[in-house]
């Protein structure tokens, strides 16, 4: 791009540990207490950032002892008591994920006064079939030329389900809103044209990797990269994310080689960062059932909200005012057939998968949770949802593909929008309001919750403010004067069709066609006119309404 980009990878805590890497055997271990810490709840600046507490504050959310982090002396303690390294910590549950390459080091540690628990998190295979957790395909290349429903392209169906289109109207498209992606990788998001705008106005805030620990999420796993391109993706007249001005963490949690429960304990890690780094909104495409070791995997019985590790972390974050969107899981054609976790959380928004008509996907998970909550929550477009490609033969293009791993961050950038026009509201209130304004709140299931929600009716209902449809006009005219080709923006309060026609100063047509375009905003462009002799023509737009536009254009000499 011939632009240097420096990522800064935030740090709250005073102390700091090497991550080795050469391990393969994972251990977790919880600690009883946090005694005799250095820090202090009446301190939270060394731990938290100023928009943590900030959003602590605006949200009513004191500083708790689950804030503080793992007391230094425990760290170091285990680390001196045999062949460890430290992997990743986590303050809210008060624990710690390490590393060895001889399980019998954990002997060493028997009986120690300040642990809780040990649980061995080892991975017994490494499997390279697969992507990332979720994924279905690669999807379908698509050749665009899109004109219309300017400037969602490719995207105006999906985000029109939800009417986000007339959010995104008012000028609410994710700024200021601070999200963090925790998934399996970026793999050439800094190549995508469609992404450079992040890095061009300095939108990517950090980069972390709860995996390797190295400094780069670009190479990893191209899972994240569709999920971010999703919510933040824009190229003119052919794709729109449903938040593309919003600022991202990007954070590396999964290692898609393997299924483990220590990749859990890593969330959990970039869960907790994401918080210090004072985010609003988490986006999780991922989730646990069945591990490569089977003595690990999780029964229904287990998708309580209250068992998985990761899902207690979950509602940890909800209650420092962070709204968690996580994605329900594809296994509605699996014999497990259920959510996974974390999307059994009772506080995460839970999103299971639907095309763009609003029919369910028959691939998403279902619910209830094992305790009978409302699982998934709501639903939106993770069947033929368009993404960029990250692919490196057809990168950037806009493609298709399926999962509710894509549904999860079509609402994240929505709920985005919303919480932009009401920064006042708390993120329970914001995912309520979601809630209660979906297409069978009134009659929820365990197939798409409370249904499918529409974005400007909760707007409408938090402001008392009433979309109006747009006055049939000419909105933009560029360039003119023209040389060799004209791009005008029509607003229209219906699809019709429209008359154009080109006329001379004498009022004599040169050209004359017709045009379907569609309710909203509409792009238009006149090519073939580079030899169309200099002067000054006249543009007429007639609609069906009988509503006219009439507009001057010069033509200028050819170069």
């Amino acid at each position: 791009m011939g632009i240097k980009i420096l990522f800064v990878l935030i740090c709250f805590c005073s102390f700091s540990y090497v991550f080795a890497q050469n391990d393969t055997i994972k251990f977790w271990i919880q600690f009883t207490d946090k005694n005799n810490s250095p820090y202090s709840i009446v301190n939270p600046n060394e731990y938290l950032s100023p928009r943590a507490i900030a959003r602590r504050n605006r949200q009513g959310i004191p500083i708790e002892e689950n804030d503080l982090p793992v007391n230094p002396f425990y760290i170091d303690s285990v680390l001196n008591s045999g062949n460890f390294n430290l992997h990743n910590t986590s303050k809210w549950l008060n624990g710690i994920t390490v590393k060895t390459n001889d399980s019998s080091n954990i002997l060493a540690l028997n009986g120690v006064s300040f642990i809780q628990h040990i649980e061995n998190t080892q991975r017994l295979a490494v499997r390279q079939d697969e992507i990332a957790p979720f994924l279905e395909d690669k999807g379908v290349v698509l050749e665009v030329a899109n004109e219309e429903h300017y400037p969602y392209g490719k995207t105006y169906n999906q985000i029109h389900l939800h009417k986000l289109n007339r959010l995104q109207e008012y000028g609410f498209l994710g700024q200021g809103m601070h999200i963090a992606v925790i998934d399996a990788g970026f793999y050439n998001i800094d190549k995508i044209k469609g992404l450079q705008h992040l890095f061009d106005e300095g939108r990517i805030l950090s980069i972390k990797d709860f995996v390797d620990h190295d400094h780069s999420v670009f190479e990893d796993n191209v899972h994240g990269a569709m999920v971010l391109s999703i919510i933040a993706g824009s190229v003119d007249g052919v794709y729109q994310g449903t938040a593309p001005k919003a600022s991202f963490h990007l954070l590396r949690s999964e290692d898609a080689n393997s299924e483990t429960r220590s990749e859990e304990d890593n969330w959990i890690s970039a869960a907790e960062y994401a918080d210090s780094a004072g985010v609003d909104i988490i986006n999780t495409s991922l989730g646990y059932t069945l591990f490569d070791d089977t003595l690990q995997n999780y029964t229904y019985n287990d998708m309580d909200g209250n068992t998985t590790r990761i899902a207690i972390a979950s509602d940890i974050a909800a209650s420092k005012g962070i709204l968690l969107v996580t994605s329900a899981g594809n296994s509605g054609d699996s014999p497990w057939r259920y959510i996974s976790t974390p999307a059994d959380a009772d506080s995460v928004l839970t999103v299971a998968a639907v095309d763009s008509l609003g029919q369910r996907a028959s691939f998403s998970s279902v619910g209830f949770s094992a305790d009978g909550d409302i699982k998934p929550n709501i639903a939106s477009v993770g069947w033929h949802t368009y993404y960029l490609s990250p692919w490196d033969s057809n990168l950037g293009e806009v493609s298709q593909g399926n999962g509710t791993s894509f549904s999860a961050p079509m609402v994240t950038g929505m709920v985005a929008c919303l919480w932009q026009g009401l920064p006042h509201f708390t993120n329970m209130q914001i995912k309520h309001l979601v809630e209660e304004n979906s297409s069978q709140y009134q009659h929820p299931d365990s197939l798409i919750g409370y249904g499918i929600p529409n974005f400007d009716l909760a707007y409408q209902k938090a402001t008392g403010v009433v979309y109006s449809l747009p006055n049939n006009n000419l909105y933009r005219l560029y360039p003119n004067p023209f040389q060799s080709v004209i791009h005008f923006e029509l607003l229209s309060n219906a699809s019709q069709n429209v008359e154009i026609q080109i006329k001379n100063t004498q009022g004599q047509a040169l050209s004359s066609f017709t045009k379907a375009i569609q309710e909203g905003r509409n792009l238009l462009t006149l090519n073939s006119i580079a030899n169309w002799k200099q002067g000054i023509y006249i543009l007429e737009i007639t609609f069906e309404d009988q509503t006219q536009v009439v507009r001057k254009l010069i033509k200028t000499s050819n170069f």
